[in-house]
Protein backbone atom coordinates (compact mmCIF):
# COMPACT_ATOMS: atom_id res chain seq x y z
CA UNK A 1 0.00 0.00 0.00
CA UNK A 2 2.04 3.42 -1.57
CA UNK A 3 0.04 5.74 0.76
CA UNK A 4 2.93 7.47 1.58
CA UNK A 5 3.40 9.09 -1.93
CA UNK A 6 0.18 10.81 -1.49
CA UNK A 7 0.28 14.45 -1.03
CA UNK A 8 -0.11 16.58 2.06
CA UNK A 9 -2.30 19.24 3.14
CA UNK A 10 -2.49 21.36 6.19
CA UNK A 11 -5.29 19.28 7.77
CA UNK A 12 -8.55 20.46 9.41
CA UNK A 13 -7.64 22.19 12.84
CA UNK A 14 -5.33 24.71 13.75
CA UNK A 15 -2.40 24.03 15.73
CA UNK A 16 -4.18 25.62 18.94
CA UNK A 17 -7.32 23.45 18.66
CA UNK A 18 -5.18 20.25 17.82
CA UNK A 19 -3.63 20.53 21.30
CA UNK A 20 -6.74 21.07 23.30
CA UNK A 21 -8.04 17.91 21.71
CA UNK A 22 -4.82 16.19 22.71
CA UNK A 23 -5.00 17.36 26.25
CA UNK A 24 -8.36 16.21 26.35
CA UNK A 25 -7.78 12.68 24.92
CA UNK A 26 -5.44 12.46 27.55
CA UNK A 27 -7.17 13.43 30.46
CA UNK A 28 -10.23 11.29 29.48
CA UNK A 29 -8.14 7.75 29.72
CA UNK A 30 -6.26 9.33 33.22
CA UNK A 31 -9.23 7.74 35.51
CA UNK A 32 -8.84 4.45 34.03
CA UNK A 33 -5.31 4.39 34.26
CA UNK A 34 -5.11 5.74 37.51
CA UNK A 35 -7.90 2.93 38.77
CA UNK A 36 -6.38 -0.04 36.84
CA UNK A 37 -2.87 0.85 38.91
CA UNK A 38 -4.99 1.35 42.03
CA UNK A 39 -6.41 -2.02 41.43
CA UNK A 40 -2.72 -4.04 40.82
CA UNK A 41 -1.67 -2.36 43.95
CA UNK A 42 -4.30 -4.12 45.89
CA UNK A 43 -6.56 -1.11 46.48
CA UNK A 44 -10.37 -1.43 46.69
CA UNK A 45 -11.00 1.99 45.03
CA UNK A 46 -14.24 2.30 43.30
CA UNK A 47 -15.96 -1.12 44.72
CA UNK A 48 -18.68 -1.99 46.90
CA UNK A 49 -17.79 -0.85 50.26
CA UNK A 50 -17.70 -4.23 51.97
CA UNK A 51 -17.95 -6.02 48.94
CA UNK A 52 -13.57 -6.72 49.08
CA UNK A 53 -11.58 -7.26 46.22
CA UNK A 54 -13.72 -9.60 44.25
CA UNK A 55 -12.05 -11.25 41.52
CA UNK A 56 -9.47 -8.46 41.40
CA UNK A 57 -7.15 -10.92 42.44
CA UNK A 58 -7.42 -13.41 40.04
CA UNK A 59 -4.27 -14.10 38.02
CA UNK A 60 -6.62 -13.59 34.96
CA UNK A 61 -7.89 -10.45 36.04
CA UNK A 62 -4.50 -8.81 37.08
CA UNK A 63 -2.88 -9.89 33.65
CA UNK A 64 -5.82 -8.35 31.91
CA UNK A 65 -5.18 -5.16 33.95
CA UNK A 66 -1.77 -5.12 33.00
CA UNK A 67 -2.94 -5.17 29.44
CA UNK A 68 -5.61 -2.40 29.25
CA UNK A 69 -2.55 -0.01 31.44
CA UNK A 70 -0.04 -0.77 28.65
CA UNK A 71 -2.90 -0.53 25.97
CA UNK A 72 -4.22 2.78 27.80
CA UNK A 73 -0.16 4.31 27.56
CA UNK A 74 -0.20 3.00 23.71
CA UNK A 75 -3.34 5.33 23.48
CA UNK A 76 -1.56 8.10 24.83
CA UNK A 77 1.59 7.56 23.08
CA UNK A 78 -1.08 7.36 19.74
CA UNK A 79 -2.41 10.78 20.55
CA UNK A 80 0.98 12.76 21.11
CA UNK A 81 2.09 10.88 17.64
CA UNK A 82 -1.02 12.26 15.71
CA UNK A 83 -0.42 16.04 16.44
CA UNK A 84 3.22 15.97 16.79
CA UNK A 85 5.65 16.63 14.04
CA UNK A 86 7.25 13.39 14.51
CA UNK A 87 4.16 11.14 14.39
CA UNK A 88 4.36 12.36 10.43
CA UNK A 89 7.15 10.48 9.83
CA UNK A 90 6.40 7.38 11.60
CA UNK A 91 5.46 4.26 9.10
CA UNK A 92 1.72 4.39 8.22
CA UNK A 93 0.68 1.49 9.85
CA UNK A 94 2.53 2.32 13.09
CA UNK A 95 -0.27 4.45 13.70
CA UNK A 96 -2.94 3.50 11.69
CA UNK A 97 -3.20 0.01 13.20
CA UNK A 98 -3.99 1.41 16.62
CA UNK A 99 -6.19 4.07 15.78
CA UNK A 100 -7.82 1.28 13.50
CA UNK A 101 -8.35 -0.76 16.83
CA UNK A 102 -9.18 2.85 18.89
CA UNK A 103 -11.55 3.42 16.43
CA UNK A 104 -13.14 -0.21 16.08
CA UNK A 105 -13.19 -0.71 19.79
CA UNK A 106 -14.57 2.84 21.01
CA UNK A 107 -17.22 4.32 18.17
CA UNK A 108 -19.77 2.13 19.23
CA UNK A 109 -19.85 2.81 22.81
CA UNK A 110 -19.28 6.97 21.75
CA UNK A 111 -22.26 6.13 19.45
CA UNK A 112 -24.65 3.95 20.81
CA UNK A 113 -24.31 3.88 24.91
CA UNK A 114 -25.54 7.29 25.73
CA UNK A 115 -28.36 6.59 23.59
CA UNK A 116 -28.71 3.18 25.36
CA UNK A 117 -28.16 4.28 29.05
CA UNK A 118 -30.80 7.13 28.37
CA UNK A 119 -33.48 4.64 27.05
CA UNK A 120 -32.51 2.44 30.28
CA UNK A 121 -32.76 5.04 32.39
CA UNK A 122 -36.03 6.34 30.87
CA UNK A 123 -37.54 2.69 31.12
CA UNK A 124 -35.95 0.96 34.00
CA UNK A 125 -34.34 3.92 35.73
CA UNK A 126 -31.54 2.53 36.17
CA UNK A 127 -27.74 2.36 33.95
CA UNK A 128 -27.16 -0.90 35.58
CA UNK A 129 -26.48 -4.04 33.78
CA UNK A 130 -25.97 -6.63 35.80
CA UNK A 131 -22.72 -7.23 35.49
CA UNK A 132 -20.54 -4.44 37.41
CA UNK A 133 -20.02 -7.13 40.50
CA UNK A 134 -18.73 -5.44 43.24
CA UNK A 135 -17.94 -2.52 41.04
CA UNK A 136 -19.68 0.72 42.00
CA UNK A 137 -21.83 1.82 39.44
CA UNK A 138 -19.78 5.46 39.15
CA UNK A 139 -17.12 3.52 38.02
CA UNK A 140 -18.45 2.65 34.76
CA UNK A 141 -19.95 6.19 34.01
CA UNK A 142 -16.61 7.70 34.89
CA UNK A 143 -14.65 5.09 32.64
CA UNK A 144 -17.31 4.28 29.74
CA UNK A 145 -17.46 8.55 29.86
CA UNK A 146 -13.57 8.62 29.85
CA UNK A 147 -14.23 6.07 26.22
CA UNK A 148 -16.48 7.83 24.76
CA UNK A 149 -14.48 11.69 25.16
CA UNK A 150 -11.28 10.01 24.12
CA UNK A 151 -13.00 8.25 20.90
CA UNK A 152 -14.93 11.08 19.89
CA UNK A 153 -11.32 13.20 20.53
CA UNK A 154 -9.23 10.42 18.58
CA UNK A 155 -11.50 10.40 15.70
CA UNK A 156 -11.00 14.18 15.07
CA UNK A 157 -6.98 13.72 15.76
CA UNK A 158 -7.38 11.02 13.37
CA UNK A 159 -9.11 13.06 10.56
CA UNK A 160 -6.81 15.66 10.68
CA UNK A 161 -4.08 13.79 10.56
CA UNK A 162 -5.00 11.86 7.41
CA UNK A 163 -6.17 15.60 5.80
CA UNK A 164 -2.07 16.06 6.71
CA UNK A 165 -0.33 12.80 5.47
CA UNK A 166 -3.05 11.29 3.24
CA UNK A 167 -5.03 14.50 1.36
CA UNK A 168 -5.33 13.46 -2.20
CA UNK A 169 -5.99 10.03 -0.94
CA UNK A 170 -8.95 10.91 0.35
CA UNK A 171 -10.17 13.79 -1.90
CA UNK A 172 -10.78 10.78 -4.11
CA UNK A 173 -13.67 8.73 -4.07
CA UNK A 174 -12.95 4.97 -3.31
CA UNK A 175 -12.04 3.02 -6.18
CA UNK A 176 -14.31 0.15 -7.11
CA UNK A 177 -13.26 -2.96 -5.36
CA UNK A 178 -11.60 -5.78 -7.13
CA UNK A 179 -11.46 -8.54 -7.43
CA UNK A 180 -15.43 -9.00 -7.47
CA UNK A 181 -15.60 -12.33 -6.46
CA UNK A 182 -13.02 -11.11 -3.19
CA UNK A 183 -15.42 -8.27 -2.90
CA UNK A 184 -18.63 -9.69 -2.48
CA UNK A 185 -17.61 -12.55 -0.18
CA UNK A 186 -16.23 -9.89 1.80
CA UNK A 187 -19.24 -8.04 1.76
CA UNK A 188 -20.97 -11.24 2.41
CA UNK A 189 -19.45 -11.82 5.74
CA UNK A 190 -19.76 -7.84 6.95
CA UNK A 191 -23.10 -8.36 6.56
CA UNK A 192 -23.61 -11.79 8.35
CA UNK A 193 -21.71 -10.00 11.38
CA UNK A 194 -23.94 -7.43 11.71
CA UNK A 195 -26.74 -9.73 11.49
CA UNK A 196 -26.03 -11.73 14.22
CA UNK A 197 -25.14 -8.49 16.10
CA UNK A 198 -28.78 -7.31 15.72
CA UNK A 199 -30.13 -11.19 16.52
CA UNK A 200 -28.31 -10.83 19.91
CA UNK A 201 -29.32 -7.29 20.69
CA UNK A 202 -33.21 -8.75 20.14
CA UNK A 203 -32.95 -12.21 21.42
CA UNK A 204 -33.60 -13.03 24.70
CA UNK A 205 -31.95 -15.40 26.80
CA UNK A 206 -30.57 -17.76 26.75
CA UNK A 207 -30.24 -17.20 22.75
CA UNK A 208 -28.75 -13.57 23.56
CA UNK A 209 -24.93 -12.70 24.21
CA UNK A 210 -24.27 -13.64 27.74
CA UNK A 211 -23.33 -10.61 29.47
CA UNK A 212 -25.14 -7.94 27.09
CA UNK A 213 -28.50 -8.23 28.64
CA UNK A 214 -29.38 -5.09 29.65
CA UNK A 215 -31.13 -2.16 27.32
CA UNK A 216 -28.06 0.20 26.71
CA UNK A 217 -25.55 -2.36 25.77
CA UNK A 218 -28.10 -3.90 23.33
CA UNK A 219 -27.98 -0.41 21.76
CA UNK A 220 -24.57 -0.37 21.77
CA UNK A 221 -25.01 -4.12 19.61
CA UNK A 222 -27.36 -2.60 17.48
CA UNK A 223 -24.72 0.37 16.95
CA UNK A 224 -22.14 -1.61 16.16
CA UNK A 225 -24.10 -3.76 12.88
CA UNK A 226 -25.22 -0.38 12.00
CA UNK A 227 -21.75 0.65 11.47
CA UNK A 228 -20.51 -2.15 10.33
CA UNK A 229 -22.94 -2.27 7.09
CA UNK A 230 -22.54 1.55 6.36
CA UNK A 231 -19.00 0.58 6.02
CA UNK A 232 -19.07 -1.58 3.91
CA UNK A 233 -21.94 0.05 1.58
CA UNK A 234 -20.11 3.27 1.70
CA UNK A 235 -17.56 1.49 -0.22
CA UNK A 236 -19.21 0.03 -2.69
CA UNK A 237 -22.15 2.39 -4.01
CA UNK A 238 -21.28 6.00 -4.88
CA UNK A 239 -23.13 8.16 -2.63
CA UNK A 240 -22.36 11.17 -0.57
CA UNK A 241 -18.62 12.85 -1.30
CA UNK A 242 -15.08 11.39 -0.85
CA UNK A 243 -14.47 12.10 2.58
CA UNK A 244 -17.66 11.25 3.78
CA UNK A 245 -17.54 7.87 2.19
CA UNK A 246 -13.65 7.63 3.63
CA UNK A 247 -14.63 8.60 7.05
CA UNK A 248 -18.08 6.46 6.73
CA UNK A 249 -15.85 3.40 5.38
CA UNK A 250 -13.31 3.68 8.31
CA UNK A 251 -15.53 3.75 10.88
CA UNK A 252 -17.47 1.03 10.17
CA UNK A 253 -14.55 -1.36 8.48
CA UNK A 254 -12.87 -1.05 12.06
CA UNK A 255 -15.89 -1.54 13.97
CA UNK A 256 -16.31 -4.68 12.10
CA UNK A 257 -12.88 -6.01 12.33
CA UNK A 258 -12.18 -5.08 16.06
CA UNK A 259 -15.47 -5.82 17.29
CA UNK A 260 -15.56 -10.01 17.30
CA UNK A 261 -11.94 -10.15 18.72
CA UNK A 262 -13.16 -7.63 21.83
CA UNK A 263 -16.02 -9.55 22.55
CA UNK A 264 -14.06 -13.01 22.61
CA UNK A 265 -11.55 -11.36 25.02
CA UNK A 266 -14.29 -9.86 27.11
CA UNK A 267 -16.37 -12.84 27.51
CA UNK A 268 -18.71 -13.15 29.96
CA UNK A 269 -17.35 -15.68 32.71
CA UNK A 270 -14.86 -16.45 30.16
CA UNK A 271 -16.70 -18.28 28.08
CA UNK A 272 -16.53 -18.52 24.44
CA UNK A 273 -19.57 -17.95 22.34
CA UNK A 274 -18.72 -20.69 19.29
CA UNK A 275 -21.18 -18.75 16.97
CA UNK A 276 -18.97 -15.51 18.03
CA UNK A 277 -16.05 -17.01 16.99
CA UNK A 278 -16.93 -17.90 13.91
CA UNK A 279 -18.34 -14.85 12.99
CA UNK A 280 -15.16 -13.19 14.58
CA UNK A 281 -13.11 -15.34 12.05
CA UNK A 282 -15.06 -14.36 8.93
CA UNK A 283 -15.71 -10.96 9.52
CA UNK A 284 -12.41 -9.63 10.77
CA UNK A 285 -10.15 -10.03 7.90
CA UNK A 286 -13.37 -9.44 5.29
CA UNK A 287 -13.35 -5.90 7.05
CA UNK A 288 -9.74 -5.23 6.88
CA UNK A 289 -9.46 -6.26 3.45
CA UNK A 290 -12.28 -4.38 2.04
CA UNK A 291 -10.82 -1.12 4.00
CA UNK A 292 -7.10 -1.75 2.83
CA UNK A 293 -8.03 -3.14 -0.76
CA UNK A 294 -10.17 0.39 -1.39
CA UNK A 295 -7.16 2.37 0.18
CA UNK A 296 -4.61 -0.12 -2.38
CA UNK A 297 -6.65 0.36 -5.19
CA UNK A 298 -7.51 3.98 -4.68
CA UNK A 299 -4.05 4.70 -4.46
CA UNK A 300 -2.57 3.17 -7.66
CA UNK A 301 -5.74 4.58 -9.58
CA UNK A 302 -4.40 7.93 -8.35
CA UNK A 303 -0.53 7.20 -9.86
CA UNK A 304 -1.75 5.85 -13.23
Amino acid sequence: MRVEEQARGQGILPPGARVAIASVAIAALLPYLVLKVLWLSGSEIGMVPGSGPGHMQDTRMEIGNIITVVLTVIGVVVVLALTQPWGRRLPWWTLVVPAAAGTGALAPIALGLPIGATLQVATEGSTRSGGEGNLSGSVFAVVYGGFGVFGIALAILFADYVHRRWAALISTAPAPLRPPWARTLATAAVVLFAAVMIFWALARAPHGLAGWESLAQRVVLVVVALLALLGAAALLTPTGGPGLRWLTAWVGCTTAAVQGPLLLLLAHDATINPYLLAVTILATPAAAFLWLAAVHQTSRAGMT
